[in-house]
């Protein structure tokens, strides 16, 4: 496989990688581009082996370092850190499954290596005995962490196969009853235990602490609703491998909203206002014009 085939073919695999370990999709195209670099500047003999392989484990360790830093400057951020929501329309090649934005909250709560750990296991297949020297630990270890990473994500991500069609339906019918002011209706269509995740970053308007429970979400929804700004535009998005919502104000994106639902009612909402997490859409918009 020439380099240029191994770009083509392996890279958004590996990007799907590093945006799972470090939530950031400028991040990830960074760390991307220095693999491919390192890969392009290696001895033969190093890489000729199996360029996935050794793909991966660059793009792994480049990440797993820029989310130790990424934890250091996280700890001063304002309010609940959210993942960057990924536009996904023209990525055929990226499974919905490797970067859907609920999985990647709950990896938030894992430890730097266990989640470089998990996703390098769960999403790669890699062997522990692959996986040791890219986390600098051995193989035994390595089986204990996954063991560990994997029993707390199965106990805060439930799994749940929803067809896009309900999804659609599910996403417009809050929106719609938000927007309608319908307190009721939000009610009803939210689980019991439904969770809110905002995130401003200091630099736009959302709750600094999760929301819980259906009645406190629904409130807290149209309480927001009434501050958008007049005219403003909602449209549908395709993130992470589902559809979201954008909402848009004199054309600019001021928040993105996406759900996590069991198909009939909805488990977790999550919006994303701050304007840094937002350029990519906000540059989907100039490209359009």
């Amino acid at each position: 496989m020439t380099l240029d085939r191994a770009f083509s073919e392996l890279r958004p695999a590996m990007f799907a990688l590093a945006y799972r370990i470090t939530g950031s999709r400028a991040d990830a195209e960074d760390i991307v581009q220095d693999a491919f670099m390192r890969l392009h500047d290696a001895e033969p003999k190093e890489a000729v082996r199996s360029f996935k392989a050794y793909l991966a484990t660059i793009t792994a360790r480049l990440s797993l370092n820029r989310l130790r830093d990424l934890r250091a400057r996280r700890e001063t951020y304002v309010g609940e850190w959210l993942p960057e929501p990924l536009l996904t329309k023209d990525e055929p090649t990226v499974r919905a499954e490797d970067v859907s934005f609920a999985l990647l909250v709950v990896l938030e709560r894992l430890s730097p290596v266990e989640r470089v750990v998990f996703v390098l296991r769960n999403a790669f297949d890699l062997t522990f005995e692959e996986i040791a020297p890219v986390v600098r630990r051995d193989v035994v270890a390595c089986r204990k962490i996954f063991s560990r990473a994997r029993a707390r994500v199965a106990e805060e991500r439930p799994r749940f196969t929803v067809d896009r069609a309900h999804h659609r339906v599910l996403m417009h019918s809050f929106f719609d009853a938000a927007r309608g002011q319908d307190l009721e209706k939000l009610v009803l269509l939210l689980d019991d235990n439904v969770v809110l995740h905002g995130d401003g970053g200091g630099k736009a308007f959302a709750t600094k602490k999760p929301v819980m429970g259906s009645l406190a979400v629904a409130r807290f929804v149209i309480a927001v609703t009434r501050t958008l700004p007049l005219g403003a535009t909602v449209e549908e998005i395709e993130l992470n491998g589902a559809p979201g919502l954008v909402v848009k104000a004199e054309g600019r994106p001021v928040v993105v909203v996406m759900i996590d639902s069991d198909g009939e009612h909805i488990h977790s909402v999550f919006a994303v206002a701050n304007p840094d997490k937002l350029n990519a859409i906000a540059q989907l918009r100039e490209v359009g014009r």
